[in-house]
């Protein structure tokens, strides 16, 4: 009889955990706009629908009153709170056009991602994923530099 109560009473504890665990699952990215620039608006799709969007503060570049604002750079905490794979898009608008950049990310359970869009002499506009120990580097570096913009965290319960 103990044997049998055993048993059961260990079914119910596994059956819990898997609950628990599906019930957590999530992942978290943040997103970097590593570069100032004048756009004051970074439209993010995920698999071609909006769904969000970084926003930086701005600044004159000079004192003259007609003097073009640059932006800071930009960083976002998105939870995902349906963990699959996703094409990120982000459109930066600029005078020569709107420049356009996909990745295709795959999200796992409980897992943290760094995103950055960048743009370079060597490189034009672009996004990718960054490894973790680059990453933290730069989360580290926008939460300390007045450069950056932190927008609020961001919660996508998408798919």
């Amino acid at each position: 009889m103990k044997t049998i109560f055993k048993k059961v009473a260990f079914v119910f504890v596994l059956m819990f955990m898997a609950a628990a665990q599906t019930a957590n699952a999530e992942s978290t990215v943040y997103f970097f706009v590593d570069f100032r620039f004048w756009n004051s608006e970074y439209i993010f799709t995920l698999n071609g629908e909006k769904a969000f969007s970084l926003v930086p503060e701005g600044k004159a570049v000079s004192s003259a009153p007609s003097a073009p604002i640059m932006y800071n750079m930009v960083m976002r905490k998105v939870i995902f709170k349906n963990p699959d794979s996703y094409v990120v898009g982000v459109d930066c608008s600029s005078a020569r056009g709107t420049y356009h950049a996909e990745l295709n990310l795959n999200l796992e359970d409980g897992e943290t991602y760094y995103v950055v869009v960048n743009a370079s002499m060597k490189k034009t506009f672009y996004i990718e994923n960054l490894e973790e120990k680059a990453g933290l580097k730069l989360l580290k570096k926008a939460q300390k530099s007045k450069k950056y913009t932190i927008n609020e965290d961001f919660v996508y319960e998408g798919k």
